[in-house]
């Protein structure tokens, strides 16, 4: 049976020869960051309806281009095509785990890379967050909830989908390598329920805006390895009774950065041991079939944290400096949570793929050395046989690269009536870098949220 996995296997590396989808290009995308970080949103959108037009996203991609699509338009503050594309974005994610559930056995064998992106944990919890901002800005509170409420709602269904796609592919004929049932470990976002709060206070649903508060202290205290620094004033002097206060959100830095990690198996008599200098699965592997004496490569993705150069976040009513806002939620620290329960499923389906793979590329090796009697062109096509597999096993590394990393929260008690408020991002050894300036900006018996960016 293995070697009729290795007959397929090789039919499909030389169909994809020179296909350009075993790697991801980001190339494209520096122009568009670089409007971000110069906070230049205008910009940014017109440079990725180019990059659409241009067809710069594949069709593989077209998750990706919704997304940024829609981050981009939320920043430029239209609101309303930003939930447009988010939309849309959410709708692309549930078709595409619809298909992955019932064809994750046949893509075993594909590199993630030559596949439709279906998004991440993190990012499918995000649109939510961003929709639902773009409806508080619409003065459409009902709908704000509804969204920020789905972000806790999807993190429980995401126990039964991965359930779902593990059973399917450790029911494959394909699977060598048995995937262990995981947990999320994450089902309460702080974000999420800090927008349910300020929401619901100022619908003057006191009793349901100190049940989503008491959900916020509960996710920070369950997720100490998320939440693992003080909680702002924003929420530990915050209230549910009816006062007037002027809340202010603030979003910087970039959201975590897909790196590859390289890895390499050794085979044994039915089994394999993984080295990779993350430790993350140090135990031997069992692998029914295959053989003692191989050694092939692999590259699985990793997140990292990029930083962002702000150290501070200060606030000025009519001029006058009312104080700073503190850091609500590490997003990067959210999606390193959520990453590590996907990792696993892309784990193993690597070292699947790339066991067959390399034992394919070594068997057809042989066989040209064979045929050509081991001459110069034979062994030239053996090596080029082993590259091709070296070249479809790069990581697949795409993600949302448009969104920010952290949140910054802050919450004044203020009358009601007309003022100027600055946001005023500051850096290392007070270096100014960027403001946001609200002119005449009027303080309601309601909700009164205010967003400010520095995406750097």
């Amino acid at each position: 049976m293995l070697k009729i996995k290795i007959k397929a296997v090789i039919f499909i590396l030389f169909t994809f020869v020179g296909c350009s989808s075993f790697y991801t290009d980001t190339e494209f995308y520096q122009p568009i960051l670089s409007s971000l970080k110069e906070g230049d949103y205008n910009q940014a959108v017109q440079k990725i309806v180019e990059a659409e037009i241009e067809e710069e996203y594949a069709d593989k991609d077209r998750l990706l281009l919704r997304l940024d699509k829609g981050i981009l338009l939320h920043y430029q503050g239209n609101y309303q095509q930003s939930n447009i594309e988010l939309a849309e974005a959410e709708r692309i994610i549930e078709e595409l785990y619809t298909k992955s559930i019932s064809k994750g056995a046949a893509s075993m064998l594909l590199n993630d890379n030559a596949l439709d992106y279906s998004g991440e944990v993190y990012e499918n919890l995000y649109i939510n967050i961003f929709k639902a901002l773009n409806y508080i800005n619409m003065n459409m509170f009902d709908e704000a909830f509804v969204e920020a409420n789905r972000v806790n709602v999807k993190l429980r269904e995401y126990d039964l989908y991965f359930d779902e796609m593990i059973n399917q592919l450790n029911s494959s004929e394909d699977s060598k390598v048995k995937i262990d049932s995981t947990q999320l470990d994450y089902y309460n976002n702080v974000l999420a329920n800090y927008i349910s709060h300020i929401i619901y206070r100022a619908d003057g649903e006191y009793d349901n805006s100190r049940i989503a508060l008491e959900k916020l202290n509960d996710a920070w205290a369950t997720y100490a390895d998320v939440y693992n620094y003080d909680k702002p004033k924003a929420v530990t002097e915050t209230t549910s009774e009816r006062k007037t206060f002027l809340n202010i959100m603030a979003f910087a830095g970039n959201g975590p950065d897909k790196k590859p990690v390289g890895a390499r198996i050794t085979t044994f008599d039915d089994f394999i041991i993984v080295s990779d200098p993350t430790n993350y699965y140090a135990d031997a592997i069992p692998f029914p079939g295959v053989k003692y004496g191989w050694n092939f490569k692999f590259e699985f993705p990793t997140l990292e944290e990029v930083g962002t150069e702000v150290y501070d976040i200060e606030v000025y009513v009519d001029s006058v400096y009312c104080g700073r806002l503190e850091l609500l939620e590490n997003m990067i620290s959210v999606a390193k949570k959520t990453f590590e329960t996907q990792k696993s499923i892309t784990y193993f389906k690597t070292i699947t793929r790339a066991v067959l793979k390399g034992i394919a590329s070594s068997a057809a090796g042989r066989t040209i050395k064979k045929e050509t009697g081991d001459n110069f062109l034979g062994n030239v096509a053996a090596a080029l046989t082993n590259a091709l597999v070296d070249a479809t096993e790069n990581a697949d590394l795409r993600s949302w690269r448009t969104m920010p990393g952290y949140c910054f929260v802050g919450e004044y008690d203020i009358e009601p009536g007309v003022y100027d408020i600055e946001i005023r991002f500051v850096g290392e050894n007070n270096t100014f870098l960027s403001s946001r300036t609200y002119k005449d900006f009027r303080i309601i018996n309601g909700l009164n949220l205010l967003e400010a960016y520095h995406l750097n």
